[in-house]
């Protein structure tokens, strides 16, 4: 168990149009992911709006549950994969765990000591540009914008990890499997914000 990063590429503003909309193909669009088979009853002791109700309340515009705020971040969940890219790295990261041992090597074998994967990499403490009740626990969410993605990128492009380098750690002892795990991120990330910049998409990014 653990909490887990992920992201998809997106335009806000085609997100943005889903909000009361009253538009039932998008609806049924939605309904058709993944994402939405695995959040649609999720609902925690004490709270009385699923993510499936929650999605209806976005898409019809009928009044938020505000103590069931978490539930609209799982439908946004929902709605990001229906409409927007999933990206070409898309193993999830380990918060904490993971997380940790990415910012260690940015810092002692690239010299990146200004980024921080829960911090200023993926999460950066800046309100979401959607209209949704702020949540007091899972999941967060960060989006960052085109200028934000071009500012990591230049801090990061000159990172080179190749496959053989990364397989011959994986096949170390702990330590390196561990550096191997951490070397996948990385060079995921790149990849993963080098393709929002060049297809004009925004980065969303959600851990639960």
């Amino acid at each position: 168990m653990g909490y887990y990063i992920f992201s998809y590429g997106i335009e806000v503003e085609k997100v943005k149009s889903v909000f009361n909309s009253n538009d039932e193909n998008t609806l049924e669009l939605i309904k058709k992911t993944e994402e939405f088979e695995n959040y649609k009853d999720f609902l925690p002791e004490g709270k009385t709006t699923t993510p499936a109700k929650a999605l209806g309340d976005i898409i019809k515009g009928n009044p938020y549950d505000e103590k069931s705020d978490f539930a609209y971040g799982y439908a946004l969940i929902c709605i990001c994969a229906a409409l927007g890219k999933e990206l070409p790295y898309t193993q999830e990261i380990k918060m904490w765990a993971e997380t940790d041992l990415i910012d260690k090597y940015l810092a002692e074998d690239f010299g990146i000591k200004d980024l921080e994967v829960n911090g200023s990499l993926l999460f950066i403490d800046e309100p979401i540009p959607f209209d949704i009740p702020p949540r007091e626990d899972w999941p967060v969410i960060n989006v960052l914008n085109t200028n934000q993605l071009v500012e990591i990128y230049e801090k990061m492009k000159h990172i080179e990890i190749k496959d053989d380098e990364v397989e011959q750690l994986l096949d170390g002892d702990d330590e390196d499997e561990d550096k191997g795990c951490a070397y996948e991120h990385i060079r995921g990330i790149i990849v993963n914000i080098e393709y929002c910049i060049k297809n004009n998409l925004e980065m969303i990014n959600f851990c639960h």
